[in-house]
């Protein structure tokens, strides 16, 4: 309705201009001032036009800004929580301590870890050493329930991980959906923008070919 009522307040202006012009009694030769003043308003208007789309274009950026922000601090958060899981095997499964490769440097380590025999009931000694046979582990009770207690722990853990995963993926697949709306969005304002400004042009020229049909 705005732009129905701009374009028949245009169509009045000139024909109140053309009505001045062809009257002979009234015309006044020289400069037509209103011809001139609806030029500068036409112009004024094409200028806050293009205001207008710089704005809602500046406001587009600042919003895929901060979603690209999120999705760059996701990344991070995500490269940060998998460096501390490596960190943490290394830490807890790849010490000097445990490794099992044979060193060349230092043949008899494995001889030294050991002491000199001192019973069968030493802990040093294992099922493979043939020092007690099945059945005669006095501590396999405690054994079966560090097993049982450690196999409970990685198995939360997997879960816990696992749910985190679900997590993230959740919240990437929600970022991914506000940058494509938001795209959506800026792409159906620019397109409502060009159309306007379109219409704008295409009247602007009409009414610059009239007046120069009118002079002519």
């Amino acid at each position: 309705p705005k732009e129905v009522a701009a374009i028949e307040a245009r169509r009045n202006r000139e024909k109140e201009r053309q009505s001045r012009f062809f009257n002979v009694r009234t015309r006044v030769m020289g400069v037509d001032v209103e011809a001139l003043n609806n030029q500068v308003e036409e112009r004024k208007l094409q200028e806050a036009t293009e205001r207008s789309k710089e704005a809602a274009y500046g406001t587009n950026q600042a919003q895929y800004d901060m979603v690209v922000q999120m999705l760059e601090k996701e990344q991070a958060e995500r490269t940060r929580r998998l460096a501390k899981k490596v960190q943490n095997f290394r830490e807890q499964r790849q010490q000097l301590k445990n490794r099992r490769e044979f060193d060349f440097w230092d043949s008899d380590r494995l001889w030294r870890e050991f002491p000199a025999y001192v019973g069968d009931n030493a802990p040093y000694y294992g099922p493979v050493s043939l020092q007690y046979f099945s059945g005669e582990d006095l501590e396999r009770a405690a054994c079966l329930r560090m097993q049982q207690e450690q196999f409970q722990y990685s198995l939360e853990r997997q879960l816990q991980e696992q749910q985190q995963a679900r997590v993230d993926e959740n919240c990437a697949d929600m970022l991914d959906e506000q940058l494509r709306l938001a795209m959506d969005m800026r792409a159906t304002q620019l397109a409502k923008l060009e159309e306007s400004c379109r219409i704008a042009m295409m009247a602007a020229t009409a009414n610059a070919n009239k007046a120069q049909v009118c002079t002519a």
